[in-house]
């Protein structure tokens, strides 16, 4: 027999007529708005900047999300992905502009005076290249190229010794290599030095006012106008996937896009507590987690079962209490406990949702469901078949799916990320003291909850977007530019350039056009993805990480992290404790003892001598030298 692959059984009641079908488990997230007018965040300013800056990272993020458009979409927060790719194809066509001037500019003076651009060449790559840090299959291309433009100083000059011994030598132009002892030789160079340096001055000239003029404080978006339909969807897509709360992620690292998880920042812990021990005088109800006689009484006390969905609701509950809800009752306490939180003492910025995370190779082959029932499934579930790109938003039941069933491969975790705008500081009278500024560091924090064979485990994630490099906040200063600064600043950048853009154009130009065509002959050729086996959907690389500093950029910043990782640990441990003792009526003290020899990180020490240096912390860096006396 046949293996049913599409098992419509459901759709049909008893009576044989035909149901409704469910909602899907996944879907695309709703279009995003309009984002024409609309200010831009700093954030957004700052990567599109970075763009114009720095050619490296604007080819791999035009790699990651048009050269391949089926990739999913890592999450942002802080900042507008769509802006970013617009002004990274603007970008690379300023820069293919600036490599085909440079190289009509070599190619007319190679046809006028071959024997002085054959030199300008040599001395150019003897002067820049740095020949010990290159490969040997750079060298070799190096020397390719090379020798290949000096080859018609070689032919002419054989041409013009043949003619030399044939009875030409009386003639008033000499030969071809008799040109280079000429004194118009060096004005040559100098000449298409002059010209080279030209074309980058302008081309850095015009990426200065496109900053200043498009990325400056108070900038709108929805960024540069684009001339291809095909890239205009893939934006709107990915500006719609950006807020969705699935993430196919291709490396190793399941949170990308909110930071390092080998960064020595970075906060890990887990917590195993056994679900069997009821708290003491606990008794739960009939036939919920206590055993019972023939008769239904309750013979013994015990805990009830515990549902991974309501812990993560009452996490939830209790961390947006943080920002805007009213705060739990006192024991006892009058009705007036409950008022809204001043906004003072809210955290701006906070936001609690769910995070699903998924291996980015998604098998797509007929197989089964499980082992034993015998079903069988087509496709992937977070792959639109029709369209061949990954679903972004999971539904509430899906998500609580994937809560009570914590072996899957899909895994749901709640992630809690403070970023956006800080708090105004205002006085007692309501007058502004000092105005919210953005936040340059995104927190986020990664709840992870598996009830599983009459056990509890719980792991806690903190990850850090580090701010955005300093170099690229330069549209903050480029309106306090004047004339003279804005050309001595464009002088100083584009001089150490000219003999790179000598070398550089022709792999530039030949490596942009290649992956141009072949970005639009896999996108109309490759066809849909889904019909294959298995394919790579995952998300290769996240624009906030690509831009990030290596560190914090203050102090402030780092204790700020410290701040909100601790607030946001105690609120999870107490939600959980809450839930598992008063409504489970477990015992929890084993949980209150890891939890709290992992939050305070404490050294305790009770009698004895100890004889040398004693630290704690996950950032200490301790050392000891002995002294010879």
């Amino acid at each position: 027999m046949d293996p049913q692959i599409d098992d419509r059984s459901h759709l049909r009641d008893t009576g044989g007529h035909q149901r409704t079908p469910p909602d899907p488990f996944f879907r695309h997230a709703p279009q995003a708005a309009d984002a024409a007018g609309q200010p831009l965040q700093s954030a957004t300013r700052y990567l599109s900047a970075a763009v114009y800056l720095d050619q490296r990272l604007c080819d791999r993020v035009i790699a990651e999300f048009l050269d391949d458009e089926h990739r999913a979409v890592v999450p942002s927060f802080g900042f507008d992905l769509g802006p970013v790719i617009l002004h990274a194809v603007r970008a690379r066509r300023f820069r293919l502009a600036r490599d085909l001037a440079i190289i009509v500019a070599f190619v007319v003076a190679w046809m006028l005076v071959p024997a002085v651009a054959a030199l300008y060449l040599l001395v150019t790559m003897l002067l820049h290249v740095p020949w010990r840090r290159l490969r040997w299959r750079w060298r070799l291309a190096l020397g390719w190229f090379a020798a290949l433009s000096l080859l018609p100083v070689v032919l002419f000059g054989l041409r013009d010794q043949q003619q030399g011994f044939e009875g030409y030598e009386e003639q008033d132009n000499t030969g071809f290599l008799d040109s280079l002892q000429t004194d118009h030789a060096l004005l040559t160079i100098m000449l298409l030095f002059l010209v080279m340096a030209t074309v980058v001055f302008v081309h850095l000239a015009v990426v200065f006012h496109t900053l200043a003029r498009d990325l400056g404080p108070g900038a709108t978006g929805p960024g540069p106008r684009t001339y291809s339909e095909r890239v205009r969807l893939v934006i709107d897509r990915v500006r719609s996937a950006q807020h969705g709360n699935v993430t196919l992620y291709s490396g190793g690292n399941p949170f990308i896009g909110a930071g390092d998880v080998t960064a020595p920042w970075t906060r890990i812990w887990s917590i195993a507590l056994e679900l069997d021990r009821p708290a003491s005088g606990s008794r739960a109800p009939d036939g919920d987690g206590a055993a019972s006689d023939s008769g239904g009484a309750a013979t013994e006390p015990g805990p009830r079962r515990v549902d991974a969905v309501a812990m993560h609701d009452r996490i939830r509950a209790k961390i947006l209490q943080m920002r805007d809800e009213a705060p739990a009752p006192r024991p006892g306490g009058p009705a007036a406990d409950r008022s809204p939180l001043p906004p003072n003492e809210r955290i701006s910025g906070l936001v609690s949702d769910v995070h699903i995370v998924g291996r980015g190779r998604c098998p797509q082959r007929p197989r089964p469901v499980d082992a034993v029932s015998g079903r069988w499934f087509q496709g992937h579930p977070l792959i639109d078949a029709t369209a061949g790109v990954p679903f972004s938003v999971a539904s509430p039941e899906a998500v609580e799916a994937m809560m009570r069933h914590p072996q899957g491969d899909l895994r749901c975790y709640q992630r809690v990320t403070v970023a956006g705008h800080g708090q105004a500081i205002d006085a007692a009278d309501g007058r502004p003291v000092a105005p919210a500024e953005e936040k340059d560091v995104v927190l986020s924090a990664f709840v992870y909850l598996a009830v599983e064979g009459r056990m509890l485990y719980g792991q806690f994630v903190t990850t850090v977007l580090p701010p955005v490099r300093e170099e690229y906040r330069i549209v903050d200063r480029l309106p306090d530019w004047d004339a003279v600064t804005l050309l001595f600043r464009t002088l100083t950048e584009s001089w150490r350039t000219v003999l790179a853009g000598t070398l550089l154009a022709w792999p530039r130009m030949f490596t942009t056009c290649w992956t141009m065509a072949r970005s639009l002959v896999a996108a109309t050729s490759s066809g849909n993805p889904a019909r294959r086996t298995s394919h790579d959907y995952g998300a290769r690389i996240s624009v906030r990480e690509l831009f990030a500093e290596e560190g914090f950029a203050t102090f402030v910043q780092e204790t700020d992290v410290d701040k909100y990782m601790r607030l946001i640990e105690r609120r999870v441990n107490e939600a959980v404790l809450d839930y598992l003792s008063d409504e489970c009526g477990i015992d929890v003290s084993a949980y209150r003892a890891q939890a709290g020899a992992i939050l305070n990180q404490g050294v305790i020490m009770t009698g004895g001598t100890v004889h040398g240096q004693v630290a704690s912390g996950r950032t200490v860096d301790q050392r000891q030298t002995r002294i010879n006396p």
